[in-house]
């Protein structure tokens, strides 16, 4: 509520009024504070994400450079030295750039799903549908066929960096170390397996978790405001 404040001129009318832009909530009720904080929140959460999106561009431009080094390196000028290296960790660089921007994605998920609950809010509160931006942008709509195939694709060249790292270790390393019932299982060929299944495992359960966390989010907050009490006058 803005007060403003009147000064009588001096032949006792009222003169132009003078605002002392005085701020005061006078006479708010709970609704309208909570409605205050709600919007704020929503306001915030909006921004957190939109900053989290453009962090997660600039990973997507970095997984793009150790594709086309490793490519350049090892398979352009696979012979030349020790660049066939580049082929064998290719696929960890890639592991660590998708695993961190699932990460991103996963943290703006959960956001989506706690904007969601606050919108549901501040639509309750003001006994009409004002906001909509989480109704319209859902979890089917942001998972849309082409993103799902940019997914794939992405998947496809790591798998295919996995499969040539492999093969790079397997064709080198394979017969070498001691032997175990026959088979040569403790040499750099096997530690590479082992290592890159565990980071395939890893990517894997970060997918999972991304799936999950907009639904969480917005459950958890639900239970959360469910499950409060208010203080004892």
């Amino acid at each position: 509520m803005r007060i403003t404040l009147r000064q009588p001129s001096n032949n006792g009318q009222v003169s132009r009024p003078t605002p002392f832009a005085v701020d005061a909530t006078v006479g708010e009720s709970t609704d309208d504070q909570v409605l205050r904080v709600l919007l704020a929140e929503v306001a915030d959460l909006t921004k957190a994400m939109r900053e989290l999106l453009m962090t997660a561009d600039r990973f997507i431009n970095f997984s793009g450079l150790i594709a086309v080094g490793a490519l350049t390196l090892g398979v352009i000028k696979h012979d030349e030295g020790k660049n066939w290296l580049a082929i064998v960790f290719a696929p960890y660089g890639l592991a660590i750039t998708f695993g961190y921007l699932i990460q991103l994605y996963t943290e703006v998920e959960k956001r989506a799903g706690y904007k969601k609950f606050l919108e549901a809010r501040v639509n309750d509160l003001m006994r009409s549908p004002v906001l909509l931006e989480s109704q319209v942008n859902t979890r089917v709509e942001r998972n849309r066929k082409s993103v799902i195939g940019m997914q794939a694709m992405n998947g496809l060249a790591y798998l295919v960096f996995v499969g040539a790292s492999t093969f790079e270790t397997y064709d080198r390393y394979s017969g070498k170390g001691p032997e175990v019932l026959g088979w040569h299982l403790f040499n750099l060929s096997t530690l590479n397996i082992a290592v890159l299944v565990l980071a395939t495992f890893v990517l894997a359960g970060a997918l999972w978790e991304n799936s999950r966390a907009s639904d969480r989010a917005y459950s958890h907050a639900v239970s959360v405001q469910a499950s409060y009490m208010p203080p004892a006058p």
